[in-house]
Parts: C-alpha cells; sequence; structure tokens
C-alpha cells in the first residue's frame, strides 16, 4: 500500500500492539517508499519508473519537507529540521543522500547558495551559519567535527532567554 497516494498527509492509522489492547494512534504527515520502482537517469540519479510507480525520489522529499523549511529562512527565521525513527529506517538517506541522489540537506545548501549568488539588492544581506547534530543513546554529537567528548556534547538552557543551545 502506499500511504502517501492513498491517505495524502496528516493521518492518523491505529497501532494494536497487543490483542484486547487499546489502539494507538500513529500519526505521520508523510509516508515514503523508495526501495523499489525507479530506475537510473544518466546523471546516477533514482527516479520513478512510471506515473503510478510508489517511489518517492529525493526530490520529492525535499519538497514536501524542506522547501518550507528553506523558506522559512529566506524570511530571516532560524529553521530546524529533525530526522526521527529506527536505526535503518533512512534517516541518513533521507537527510543527506548517497551518491547522485542528494538528500534534503546537500539540496538546501545548494538551493540556498544559488538564491545567495544571485542576489542584486546591495541591501539585502545573507548570513548562514549551520549545524548538524546526532542525537544517539541520549549522547549528542556534532556531524560536522571528527572527534566529540566522551559522554557527548552537553545541551544547556540560556537563562534569560530560554532557548536551548548544544555547548561545543
Amino acid at each position: 500500500m502506499n500511504l502517501r497516494k492513498e491517505l495524502g498527509t496528516n493521518k492518523s492509522l491505529p497501532l494494536n500492539l497487543f490483542a484486547g489492547a487499546e489502539p494507538k494512534l500513529f500519526t505521520f504527515d508523510y509516508s515514503y517508499w523508495s526501495h523499489d520502482g525507479f530506475t537510473m537517469s544518466e546523471e546516477g540519479v533514482s527516479v520513478a519508473a512510471s506515473p503510478d510507480s510508489t517511489y518517492a525520489s529525493q526530490r520529492t522529499v525535499f519538497s514536501d519537507l524542506g522547501q518550507g523549511v528553506l523558506n522559512n529562512a529566506y524570511e530571516g527565521f532560524n529553521t530546524s529540521l529533525f530526522a526521527y525513527g529506527q536505526t535503518g529506517s533512512g534517516k541518513s538517506y533521507s537527510m543527506v543522500g548517497y551518491g547522485a541522489n542528494k538528500g534534503i540537506v546537500p539540496i538546501t545548501c545548494d538551493e540556498l547558495f544559488q538564491t545567495v549568488e544571485k542576489n542584486a539588492d546591495p541591501n539585502l544581506k545573507y548570513i548562514v551559519s549551520f549545524s548538524m547534530l546526532e542525537i544517539y543513546n541520549e549522547c549528542v554529537r556534532d556531524l560536522l567535527i571528527k572527534t566529540n567528548p566522551k559522554g557527548g556534547l552537553q545541551v544547556r538552557q540560556n537563562p534569560s532567554i530560554g532557548a536551548f543551545y548544544v555547548q561545543g
């Protein structure tokens, strides 16, 4: 079943873990399929094999999830995107991609810096900062450096504004 095509977005599915137990609702925005139903373009990018294919390309995932984040950044907002799920569920592939199949992060960087480069307004300034963190086994790691402190990075709260940040 192609949940994305059949259910659309913002749907809830009952999940019954134990016989006789009250069903729990599992709510999601999107569900993607990227295991088959694709062919490779000449550039090495996976594309849907046919119009009725259930395959979701990296560009589809970016359009659904990353484009809104990027649009908010263009408006001057600080933005974040989280990938959450069990090991092997496709978080890294969706976020980073593999080979010619760029994920949300590299597509976002490409789009962002193309926009900055095209800027002709001398009064418009862009300030870009970027971090990429992983939380695994309750330890926070910076994915942009080679070594992290033993036990992970510390999460702190700024008492004057209440915002959280990762120290390091």
